[in-house]
């Protein structure tokens, strides 16, 4: 989903001192970094649009697995939205993109150990709460279609790490989280030496070429960090925020040229095999021409287009994107199922999507917030402690 799933944080200003030699030894002479802005509202607004276009698609574009929750086909419950709706899950290939833009920006002049504690700190507390959540549905508004996930299945949700440990997912949702977490440990490999125009732009044309070569050896381990279509979209990311920072060149342009032929060679792929072997009708090109749209959507914010869009209602919006990517899926199946046969499919739809808007303010500000606050004031304190520990 990712969510990136992550809000944009403040990019920190670049010490004069720095700034000639980001680019690292070698680099060719240019510009110093432009100046930043504290937030990109028109990422908030295009991660906005991807949940959204998510939530219409789990609820309104698949026709089996909405069937068993609408009680009818969604094809005659939603005639004209059905089309539009089936290629919302393209939403995610949107929010990897703007996952690797806002993740190199956030990771730039940080420590590996301060990266790592603003991820966790950004993704964990508002996904716990989600899996209690998601196990009270199950166990007090079950599905007769489908078996609830095992106990121990629900407990392993809570590591995020159930893809390798072979457990259940609580939410169907939750694979995307999977994929952001190996991005970050991937992206912890060049981060280590500190980041600079060089050594990650050759970190991405690295794993972009393994994302390429894993496909015709079998390396497991290689195939989990470096799945073609994930990895190109990521990539894709990076380098456009490498023009966001230092204005664009040859080498990023290729490299994002590079990106989308790989990105698109696995999307049309996939397409195609969804459509022929899972029923989903969709044209494999024209999920092609969607995602392409994305990135020249992204691309603008890279290249400063959209500078000037700066309604400060985005930051909110953008903050509750991630709890409602987290919340939809089988909470709203339970409101669905709750409330359609007493008021219509389309109220049942709006009623849904506004109660998800609410519950997602609710946990960002109830819950995301203030455990945020605590475990980053508790983690400082310890630090603090432990350094007096040694100097002492």
């Amino acid at each position: 989903m990712s969510q990136s799933h992550v809000g944009v944080p403040a990019q920190p200003e670049v010490p004069e001192s720095r700034r000639s030699d980001e680019r690292g030894p070698g680099a060719p002479a240019t510009a110093p970094p432009r100046e930043r802005a504290s937030r990109l509202y028109a990422l908030d607004a295009l991660r906005v649009v991807a949940a959204l276009s998510v939530l219409l698609f789990h609820f309104t574009g698949v026709d089996a697995a909405t069937k068993a929750n609408w009680g009818a086909n969604p094809k005659d419950l939603f005639p004209w939205l059905f089309p539009v709706a089936s290629y919302g899950s393209y939403g995610v290939q949107l929010f990897f993109i703007i996952s690797g833009f806002v993740i190199c920006m956030s990771a730039w002049d940080r420590t590996p150990g301060q990266f790592v504690q603003a991820r966790f700190l950004r993704l964990f507390p508002a996904y716990w709460f989600s899996v209690v959540v998601a196990f009270l549905v199950w166990r007090g508004l079950p599905d007769g279609a489908r078996k609830a996930p095992s106990i121990s299945d629900s407990l392993t949700d809570l590591t995020m790490f159930q893809v390798p440990l072979s457990a259940r997912h609580l939410v169907g949702a939750y694979w995307t989280l999977w994929v952001e977490l190996t991005f970050y440990l991937v992206f912890l490999v060049v981060l280590w030496k500190g980041l600079n125009y060089i050594r990650v732009s050759v970190f991405c044309w690295l794993w972009l070429l393994a994302s390429i070569l894993v496909q015709q050896d079998d390396v497991p381990l290689l195939g989990i960090f470096a799945q073609p279509l994930n990895t190109a979209l990521f990539v894709s990311g990076i380098a456009m925020y490498l023009m966001y920072r230092f204005g664009p060149d040859l080498k990023l342009w290729g490299l994002l040229g590079a990106s989308w032929l790989v990105m698109q060679s696995d999307l049309v792929q996939h397409a195609d095999h969804l459509r022929h072997d899972k029923g989903m009708d969709r044209d494999p090109y024209i999920a092609l021409a969607l995602v392409t749209v994305f990135y020249l959507l992204v691309l603008g914010v890279a290249l400063h287009r959209l500078d000037r869009i700066g309604w400060k209602w985005l930051a909110t919006a953008g903050a509750l994107v991630y709890p409602l990517y987290l919340l939809h899926e089988e909470l709203g199946w339970a409101i669905i199922r709750t409330l359609y046969g007493h008021v219509g499919a389309w109220a049942t739809l709006g009623i849904t999507a506004v109660l998800l808007l609410v519950l997602s303010w609710l946990v960002h500000r109830c819950v995301e917030k203030p455990s945020q606050r605590w475990l980053r004031t508790t983690l400082e304190k310890e630090s603090r402690g432990r350094a007096a520990a040694d100097r002492g």
